[in-house]
């Protein structure tokens, strides 16, 4: 089994909107939000993953996922994007869901997408082995696009 992060080019206000509006989303709310059920983690996973245009994808095996995140999206993303922007490509809390188990879903603002990849230039560490160069460049392709798009960027991490 593996995991992929698929990145969505779609307007992070409406995505919010939509998942505010959601019955089950809203139940869960009120009731205190925190880790979410089932049910509430497939509901907001649908509605950004209904939204927008795919502008990408990555992933990694079943036994990868510590590398993933710790060392790619922790350690090198976060050195090229920033700690905040990095670790909000994976999840980022919404309506008083915060994210502990997958599904994930998380968004980048346009403005902070811009401000990030301003920063990155074009270039990637050199020392990074195939594997983890692909992940790299597949993520900042993809974050490229939606920023030449001019749009926010929502993410799910399943």
């Amino acid at each position: 089994m593996g995991y992929e992060l698929v990145f969505r080019a779609a307007s992070a206000a409406e995505f919010r909107a939509r998942v505010a509006a959601d019955p089950v989303v809203a139940a869960f709310r009120d009731a205190g939000g925190g880790e979410p059920t089932p049910e509430v983690a497939g509901a907001v996973a649908r509605t950004a993953l209904a939204m927008g245009e795919e502008a990408g994808r990555t992933g990694h095996s079943s036994a990868g996922g510590d590398r993933f995140r710790e060392e790619l999206f922790d350690g090198v993303l976060a050195g090229l994007l920033g700690a905040d922007v990095a670790d909000h490509l994976l999840s980022r809390n919404l309506e008083g869901i915060v994210w502990n188990d997958y599904p994930m879903v998380g968004f980048v603002l346009a403005d902070e997408l811009a401000e990030a990849l301003a920063k990155t230039g074009d270039d990637r560490p050199d020392d990074l082995d195939e594997d983890d160069a692909e992940v790299i460049d597949a993520v900042l392709a993809a974050l490229r696009k939606v920023a030449d798009a001019g749009q926010d960027v929502v993410t799910v991490y399943a």
